[in-house]
């Protein structure tokens, strides 16, 4: 559990960074620092800003402090922008067209079965 608020006030900082976008699939991407801000809403607008220029597949805020009262560094992600991949509509239709294929088959085997020869 952290410290209260005055033992951990001290030192907060706000870090902007990037995830470049890759060119191919083989191709692998690196997060980068953009910078750090003091105040919360500094470092979300200007992780908006970059994420807004198209140029990175994500963009993360992250808080740092030093918690005094346990000793340590805390590190947390507070905000995180990313592409969304949409669903192709071809695997839409193709998922439909097997759901009715195996819907005909069911009803073709029922009937088939469901009768004496």
């Amino acid at each position: 559990m952290a410290g209260t608020a005055k033992e951990v006030d001290q030192g907060i900082e706000f870090s902007v960074y990037t995830f470049e976008k890759t060119k191919s699939a083989a191709d692998q991407g690196k997060w980068q620092m953009q910078g750090t801000q003091t105040q919360m809403a500094d470092a979300l607008k200007a992780a908006e800003q970059l994420f807004d220029t198209g140029q990175y597949s994500k963009v993360e805020v992250k808080q740092k402090y030093f918690d005094k009262k346990q000793n340590r560094n805390i590190d947390t992600t507070l905000k995180v922008f990313q592409e969304i991949k949409q669903k192709s509509e071809v695997n839409v239709f193709v998922i439909f067209l097997f759901a009715v294929a195996c819907g005909a088959a069911a009803f073709t085997a029922t009937l088939y079965l469901s009768h004496s020869f």
